[in-house]
């Protein structure tokens, strides 16, 4: 689908490509964290980061595929969210509910 979209950026199928893909990612995640930057999907934090992570963003698009890279942007917000929360359970003493699809889905019908 690259040739529909423009995508000129390297696919990255082998073992060998991933990893490279995932250094990228974790070397430019490692320069946001340094600057305090959390989510590029915004101007002014893609500003910044491109300001203060140039090399390492550049790595990261040259490494990764534009399906990857929107991923692995969305991961990150997530994952500090979901931090975030465990970390407000874990303050305030409050214990997760460990419930199975169906006991979930029984639940949303009451």
């Amino acid at each position: 689908m690259g040739w529909l979209f423009g995508d000129n950026r390297k696919k990255v199928n082998t073992r060998q490509e991933r990893e490279k893909c995932w250094e990228s990612r974790d070397l430019f995640f490692g320069c946001l964290d340094k600057n305090n930057i959390l989510d590029v999907r915004t101007e002014k934090n893609s500003k910044l980061a491109k300001s203060a992570c140039s090399a390492e963003l550049k790595g990261f698009e040259n490494n990764c595929s534009n399906s990857w890279i929107k991923y692995f942007k969305e991961k990150r917000v997530v994952d500090f969210k979901k931090k975030k929360i465990e970390q407000e359970m874990i303050e305030n003493n409050i214990q997760p509910l460990n419930l199975s699809p169906q006991q979930y889905n029984s639940m949303q019908k009451k």
